[in-house]
């Protein structure tokens, strides 16, 4: 055992967990903390001037790294900003570990806020730890919860008077815990007697098909069974883009995805929620006659809004394998026959949509800026093999997707959830945890000027990702969904959008400048190629301000 201040305790646990990077703003409660930083160099303390970007920053390092990220907050006022985006941290599982110093525990009756309690219902595990004794086990707890599956955020707050009391302390880090459990034989042949006597199987796929190493899987299941292939809170690569049997993202507040759905028979859900949305619809989106296969690792995901008439809790990766060897095995002639019907109508209806993009994207809009299409059809063109994307677009994601048609792990990366900020810090957590890749970062307006801070930390920490600024001057996305509305409610289509435009455009590339970045305003799509080539090669943090149509 060693005799030691909480402090110290606290920052070689950090260092025991393998933290390299340290994302906070630091207040008077962290004093004790920041005072000693310099003596581990190990960690690197990266400097925001909103709590938002922090964690923004921990969303794109985690899952470009693999690693549990670290997020340094203040007290209940700092770690009250960057709950916002913790929350979505929750409902997608991004492992993090959030801290935030607290005034003394003996300051009880004086009055202190209830750090733990505020953050636990955005949190998978929330404690304070109000003795120095206890920071060993807090910690390694802190990071085990949130690097196991179902993976998510943690929380631990710390008394001020546990920084500086002294005491006897082992510091072991936290194991790694291994959650992949396979699936039960017999209900793998269950799935696989449904799939084979469907007219129009569909499989299903979100975020935690790429987390279990399962996409090359879902590949196989989709072909075996001739099952038309689908996203639901899809924001990786969980099925490759550019394969024929790939038929986009399901968005429940379309009737093309609602039509998609309800015209399965029998629907494979793997590593996805299903189907979740903001907006209320009354019934079920799945057929009463069809059938409802939901395979995931998190308990909580199976049956939470769609009734399932098979649940199956099992590592998504090793679920599919299991079901494309047996749906290999298991079909008979008449039924791959069928199921390769099935893969050539998928396929041309997959040209069909793409051939749709690219009309699309060659539209020109007279008298008005580029459109998005053009614009993102533009960049995709324009960017290196390499290059990783974070898509922060907003109204917009969808046809960047389709412009990008990513196809391998660590190229691509959108939001999870609905709070809107993520993107400026993402994109540069995106480039520190894969330092060798061109990464750029697209990102709506309102989300950018949300956390506009972040361009002071890419240039006070010199990290050279590319913010390009999807400027359409106004909230575009709630335009949409104010139509959205009025069509569930049966109402006539509104003719004017109240507090949903910007009246005094925001110039970001003067912002950039003023930040002592690089920042160009592009206007013509001809000039795109070069804007992005141009940021990339100079290897210095740059922000591109795209000026496009925001017209419904």
């Amino acid at each position: 055992m060693a005799h030691i201040a909480g402090k110290h305790a606290l920052l070689k646990m950090f260092e025991a967990e393998g933290v390299e990077y340290m994302f906070g703003n630091p207040g008077t409660s962290e004093a004790p903390m920041m005072a000693i930083m310099d003596q581990y160099s190990s960690i690197e303390y990266v400097l925001v001037l909103q709590e938002g970007v922090a964690v923004g920053l921990a969303e794109g390092y985690a899952r470009s790294i693999g690693k549990v990220p670290l997020v340094s907050l203040h007290i209940d006022n700092g770690m009250s900003n960057g709950l916002s985006l913790m929350i979505d941290q929750l409902y997608s599982g991004t492992p993090m570990v959030m801290t935030a110093g607290n005034k003394d525990i003996r300051k009880l009756g004086a009055g202190r806020s209830d750090l733990a309690d505020m953050a636990r219902p955005y949190a998978k595990w929330s404690a304070e730890i109000t003795h120095a004794e206890q920071v060993p086990s807090v910690i390694r707890r802190a990071f085990q919860e949130a690097r196991t599956a179902p993976t998510g955020p943690t929380f631990v707050a710390m008394s001020a008077n546990a920084f500086d009391d002294e005491a006897e302390m082992d510091l072991i880090p936290s194991a790694h815990v291994d959650v992949s459990p396979s699936a039960d034989p017999q209900l793998i042949d269950q799935i696989c007697s449904l799939v084979a006597g469907a007219e129009r199987p569909i499989l299903v796929v979100g975020d935690r098909v790429a987390e279990s190493n399962g996409t090359a899987a879902a590949v196989a299941v989709a072909e075996a069974g001739g099952m038309r292939a689908y996203g639901h809170g899809s924001t990786s690569v969980n099925f490759p883009a550019d394969h024929p049997l790939w038929q986009g993202a399901l968005n429940m507040r379309t009737a093309e995805s609602v039509d998609a759905v309800r015209a399965a028979d029998v629907l494979v859900a793997v590593g996805c929620p299903v189907f979740e949305d903001f907006f209320y619809q009354s019934g079920q989106f799945v057929a009463a006659d069809s059938k409802l296969v939901h395979i995931d690792i998190n308990p909580g995901a199976i049956g939470k809004s769609e009734p399932t008439d098979l649940g199956i809790l099992a590592s998504p990766g090793k679920a599919l394998g299991q079901l494309a060897e047996a749906l290999k095995d298991g079909l008979n002639g008449s039924q791959v026959e069928a199921a390769t019907g099935r893969k050539q109508e998928a396929a041309a209806e997959s040209a069909a949509r793409i051939e749709a993009f690219q009309t699309l994207a060659g539209t020109t809009t007279k008298g008005r800026p580029m459109s998005p299409a053009m614009m993102v059809d533009h960049l995709a063109k324009a960017l290196p093999d390499n290059s990783a994307v974070f898509n922060d677009s907003v109204s917009t994601g969808g046809l960047l997707f389709d412009a990008l048609a990513p196809s391998r792990q660590g190229t691509y990366y959108g939001c999870r959830g609905q709070a809107i900020g993520w993107g400026m810090g993402a994109v540069m957590g995106v480039k520190l945890g894969s330092p060798d890749q061109p990464v750029v970062g697209v990102i709506g307006d309102g989300s950018a000027i949300m956390t506009i801070q972040a361009l002071w930390t890419a240039v006070n920490s010199e990290i050279p990702a590319v913010f390009v600024i999807c400027n359409n001057a106004s909230y575009r996305v709630l335009k949409v969904n104010m139509n959205h509305y009025h069509r569930l409610n049966e109402l006539e289509q509104p003719d004017s959008y109240f507090a949903m435009d910007f009246p005094n455009p925001i110039d970001f590339a003067v912002q950039a400048q003023a930040y002592g970045m690089q920042g160009v305003r592009v206007e013509d799509p001809a000039d795109i190629d070069s804007a992005i080539n141009s940021a990339i090669d100079s290897g210095k943090p740059a922000v591109i301000d795209m000026i496009i149509d925001g017209s419904l």
